[in-house]
């Protein structure tokens, strides 16, 4: 068998992070050599009988391997084959859902020493940006809130796309799970809730309940309470596809523990990492106090404070170039002085992923 330092050097270059001492440390903790040679093997999907015999070892020996690091959320088991995650933020992702007895003591630490701006070559910004120098379309797509929508009059029922409607969205999906957001749960620089990381499919679902993972499943109505409670406390609503569907996972995410937002607001690149909604608030003069609520609940600092004709109080702008449409300071604003417009047409949203989007089959 290879040395442990080529197992490591080649795990590196196959998560495309080669020369990154802080995710070399974050494998070591994880995994011996030998568990790192069985991911390497396992690029495509393997039974454990397929692995024994292209590995030249014991089936049920290697079997109870490969149940372990499916259990610890280093590799995807389906109800025959396992597979070894295709990047490295599904790795560190899925091994922070793991129970926590399964996770070791350091790796939270060294989580926190992620090195997320663009600062570093080794941050995951660089692919997002990478993404949209490729395609024009930025990697995610936020999600209008759905009480923003229901708070504002002149948007009807019929102008809601479903896959821009939270209720119609969840309605949709086979499964529900909800999980900690990994974000706030190692970052802890606010307060905002952590249970709202809500994921979709059954098939996901039942690897991370099946593995003993800390995800629950959550009816429609619990998920629906979980997002408007999401909406409440100023998170943000986005998906990682662009495009018109339901895809794997709704983040819903604050601006300062944020793996996405934290490094795109700091590289003031925003808006080449998620689209807008189609949504925008517009201010009513009439009815604005001057309070600064939504300034402060703006988690892209798109309004501020301007003095207006005939009044003594400074009142809200929106920033239209800033504003992602995400309804965080329309549900903050007691004077309802703040409701969605809609900016942009449906083709906005585009129908097809404007990047190649495939899936591995798992039996």
């Amino acid at each position: 068998m290879a040395g442990g330092i080529e197992i490591y050097d080649r795990l590196e270059r196959q998560y495309h992070l080669e020369g990154d001492k802080h995710f070399r440390e974050i494998l070591e903790t994880l995994l011996t050599p030998d568990d790192g040679m069985i991911i390497l093997e396992l690029t495509s999907p393997l039974t454990p009988a397929e692995l024994a015999v292209k590995m030249n070892t014991d089936e049920s020996s290697l079997a109870v391997r490969m149940d372990s690091l499916a259990r610890r959320g280093l590799l995807y088991r389906g109800k025959e084959q396992y597979v070894a995650w295709g990047d490295a933020h599904q790795l560190k992702a899925r091994v922070a859902f793991s129970a926590h007895e399964s996770i070791p003591p350091k790796y939270i630490e060294l989580r926190k020493k992620d090195m997320r701006y663009e600062e570093s070559p080794y941050a995951e910004i660089h692919s997002w940006l990478k993404l949209f120098e490729m395609t024009g379309k930025p990697l995610i797509r936020i999600i209008p809130s759905r009480l923003a929508i229901l708070a504002s009059p002149s948007i009807k029922a019929e102008d809601v796309l479903w896959y821009e409607d939270m209720a119609e969205l969840l309605r949709r999906s086979d499964a529900i799970g909800v999980i900690e957001c990994n974000c706030r749960r190692i970052h802890q620089k606010c307060d905002k809730p952590l249970l709202t990381c809500l994921h979709f499919g059954k098939s996901i679902i039942e690897y991370e309940t099946g593995r003993g993972g800390r995800m629950k499943t959550v009816s429609f109505e619990e998920a629906l309470e979980i997002s408007d409670n999401a909406e409440k406390a100023g998170l943000i609503h986005n998906t990682p596809a662009n495009f018109a569907s339901l895809t794997g996972v709704i983040c819903n995410c604050c601006n300062d523990c944020c793996a996405t937002f934290d490094p795109a607001l700091h590289s003031e690149k925003v808006n080449q990492v998620a689209d807008p909604s189609r949504y925008r608030p517009a201010v009513n003069l009439e009815l604005c106090k001057g309070c600064k609520v939504c300034v402060a609940r703006c988690p892209f600092g798109a309004i501020e404070m301007e003095p207006v004709p005939d009044s003594k109080k400074l009142k809200s702008k929106i920033i239209e170039e800033k504003c992602m449409g995400c309804g965080a300071c329309i549900l903050g604003c007691k004077q309802q002085a703040l409701t969605y417009e809609i900016v942009k047409p449906p083709e906005f949203i585009p129908a097809q992923p404007p990047f190649r989007y495939e899936m591995v089959s798992v039996r």
